[in-house]
């Protein structure tokens, strides 16, 4: 339930064992039964991150909601500090990350959507924040190639100031910014941008760029997320359909419980008073004859258990194969994200590289030009030119040391992420395995109520929350049917 908060209320709890820097990395990510990462649980000097207790401010159009991020030693100790940021800050330091670490495989969080104002601000909603916003905070801890991010110290640091600074000083959405780190004129930043856009028009019409030696490897990254994204595509498809059968069969089995408890209410044999007017005693005895097959209510009470139980079937199936797998996919548009991030310095490089022609023949043309009619201002325009030459050449190495430094970057997080994919998908349909014994089971042993005798197939024992065997079985009838009541 929501609550709402001072804006201005203190971050931390109380002045103990405030970090001074953001929680320190580890290796890659293990995996648990739930795809979830392990690692906060205090092995290894790394602390516990959980993001908590939505509070709402503002009214209207203005209201906004701040999430709460406790960091502990570990899962079960005392909070030493905590601090409250709104979803709009994890989407910063999302963008900041890519920009700070180009290349790295930055975990996916929900783009922002418009929303209306009571959806907004369901607490359905919120809650799927919540949860994302943590799972993306645990990855981001973890992940080896983010220790260090500035943006990070930023977003953990208690003084609010110093936040508020580093989003003022690196908006989410930025202008202009000069790869090399100087600064120069407005008109050679146009120059620069017109370039650049020359550029991205050659590489939209399948131009070739100036690549650095490991372009063939890049190539092969390439190739293999676009075969992976195909095939788990067609995993997704599939697997969420076989996910949905348990719920619409839920929902069919429930209609078809009440349909037959309406009927067992309308007439039911076994409670019918034979008519003592009856002249027929023969047709009276073969029609009050006791049936071996069990009653309508009886059966209505079997569907209304197995519809129960494929609802806790899809619930835990969701939780186990159809979540994992739309985070799979998640995974595999972050991976394309950091190979986007890592052409985007390829451009740059070659931007700098036509800039060079340019200039280079500029400078011929001066040089032709003061040959044939010395002049002052021609001289000056050589000098010029000659400098911003200079500039662009030096600005060519420094971004094809960023480019290779990126692309080094890539292939660690390629490999790591090959790895991880092929641990998820193995993970994720062992889960399923044991979602469909466990449950089946369960509803084999409803199905075998219907049979004459109780003509059990594998029955036994069933280890389960809903379904089972014995004294759980009247349970179970009796809740089913208050439900179908």
């Amino acid at each position: 339930m929501m609550s709402t908060i001072d804006p201005n209320a203190e971050l931390f709890d109380d002045g103990s064992s405030i970090p001074s820097g953001p929680p320190p990395s580890s290796p890659p990510p293990t995996l648990d039964e739930n795809n979830t990462p392990v690692g906060g649980g205090g092995g290894g000097g790394t602390l516990h991150l959980s993001v908590t207790d939505p509070q709402q401010i503002g009214e209207g159009r203005n209201a906004h909601t701040f999430y709460r991020i406790d960091v502990r030693p570990n899962q079960y100790a005392d909070t030493i500090a905590s601090v409250r940021r709104r979803y709009s800050d994890f989407r910063w330091l999302f963008q900041r990350l890519h920009e700070e670490r180009p290349g790295a495989i930055i975990p996916i969080i929900p783009h922002t959507k418009a929303f209306q104002i009571e959806k907004r601000l369901s607490e359905e909603l919120i809650e799927e924040r919540r949860v994302s916003c943590e799972t993306f905070l645990r990855r981001v801890q973890i992940h080896p190639e983010l220790e260090g991010a500035p943006s990070i110290s930023a977003f953990f640091s208690p003084d609010a100031e110093v936040f508020e600074q580093a989003k003022k000083d690196h908006p989410e959405t930025e202008g202009f910014i000069s790869e090399d780190g100087t600064t120069s004129s407005a008109k050679e930043k146009v120059k620069h941008f017109f370039v650049k856009a020359g550029i991205k028009a050659k590489v939209a019409r399948g131009v070739d760029l100036e690549e650095t030696p490991d372009a063939a490897q890049v190539d092969e990254v390439e190739q293999y997320l676009s075969a992976l994204e195909t095939h788990v595509k067609a995993l997704a498809k599939a697997t969420l359909y076989l996910v949905d059968v348990s719920k619409e069969t839920s929902t069919n089995m429930h209609e078809l419980g009440q349909t037959l408890f309406g009927l067992h209410q309308t007439y039911d044999p076994d409670t019918t008073t034979p008519d003592d007017n009856d002249s027929s005693s023969s047709s009276s005895n073969n029609s009050n004859a006791k049936s071996k097959n069990p009653s309508l209510k009886t059966i209505s009470n079997i569907f209304a258990s197995l519809s129960a139980i494929n609802k806790v079937k899809y619930d835990d199936n969701y939780a186990k194969v159809s979540k994992p797998i739309i985070d799979i996919q998640d995974n595999i548009k972050a991976a394309r994200l950091a190979l986007k991030r890592r052409k985007d310095h390829a451009i740059t490089y070659n931007t700098f590289l036509q800039q060079i022609k340019n200039r280079q023949a500029a400078l011929e043309k001066l040089n032709h030009k003061n040959a044939t009619s010395p002049q002052a201002t021609t001289e000056n325009q050589i000098v010029s030119t000659q400098q911003l030459l200079d500039e662009s050449n030096k600005s060519s190495k420094v971004a094809l040391a960023a480019l290779e430094k990126v692309t080094q970057r890539v292939f660690r997080e390629m490999d790591r992420f090959k790895h991880s994919v092929d641990a998820q998908l193995r993970l994720l349909y062992v889960n399923h395995a044991r979602v469909q014994v466990d449950y089946s089971r369960q509803l084999d042993v409803e199905w075998n109520k219907l049979l004459p005798n109780g003509n059990a197939g594998s029955g036994g024992a069933v280890n389960g929350r809903v379904g089972g065997s014995g004294a759980d079985d009247g349970v179970l009838s009796k809740e089913a049917e208050m439900m179908m009541i």
